[in-house]
């Protein structure tokens, strides 16, 4: 199943709610995020796979003026169209490889948080990325992106990770490595008036290095100025030169 078939029929539903704490503490979390990562006061940004808008809140409270949200779920766009941003984020549906489409004017900043990176086909769709947001960007604009290395997966039943639970949904992920890619299932129980039922789907994600990326980043032009793991996940910034 594609990415975009598993978030419609299974994960968009229960997306926000995985993250065991309210939406305005993930906002705030991921505003220190942005801010350790180097990123600073702009006008104009992009943010790729927003999900329902951690992000791209985010970015408001640093004081962004026109922020572009982009994801192929209509389902979390309309939760982020719903929060009050003051009209300073325009929602769009499309696949974040379209960038041509996404950018028609520079930007000051590109965000690709959330390991939306590894949920792309392959190595060369990142590359292929990478030089249309360094195209994208301002003289001197920065991009940020956060993934997880899945080039060391766990084994046995180190591979059941618990994400989270309450009285009427347990959330359970289980990771198989496939040589390039690891499948990621999701299985979610929901208590409903006839009892717990089990939903569950299933999505391929890229085995992605730092070392790749730095690469991509070298080969378009962009500087890496800021790095480090936070929480399991690479955080690399980049800056577009002057």
């Amino acid at each position: 199943m594609s990415y975009e078939d598993h978030y419609e029929t299974l994960l968009a539903e229960h997306y926000t709610w995985m993250f065991r704490m309210p939406f305005d503490e993930k906002v705030a979390e991921q505003r220190a995020l942005l801010e350790r990562a180097g990123l600073s006061l702009g006008q104009t940004a992009i943010d790729l796979g927003a999900g329902s808008g951690f992000q791209s809140m985010a970015l408001v409270q640093m004081g962004f003026d026109q922020v572009t949200a982009v994801d192929t779920s209509p389902h979390l766009l309309k939760e982020l169209q719903q929060r009050d941003h003051g009209d300073r984020i325009t929602c769009l549906r499309e696949d974040i490889r379209n960038v041509s489409t996404i950018i028609s004017v520079p930007v000051d900043a590109a965000l690709c948080m959330g390991d939306t990176l590894t949920h792309l086909g392959s190595l060369k769709e990142v590359e292929d990325l990478v030089a249309d947001l360094a195209g994208g960007l301002k003289p001197g604009g920065i991009l940020v992106f956060s993934w997880r290395d899945l080039n060391t997966v766990p084994t046995g039943v180190d591979r059941f990770i618990p994400v989270n639970s309450d009285e009427d949904r347990i959330m359970m992920c289980f990771l198989e490595d496939q040589e390039q890619h690891v499948m990621v299932h999701d299985l979610i129980h929901v208590r409903t008036k006839d009892g717990w039922q089990l939903k569950r789907s299933a999505y391929p994600k890229i085995k992605l290095s730092a070392d790749d990326v730095r690469r991509a980043f070298a080969v378009h032009g962009l500087e890496v100025v800021s790095e480090f793991v936070e929480r399991g996940m690479i955080v690399m910034t980049a800056q577009k030169a002057q």
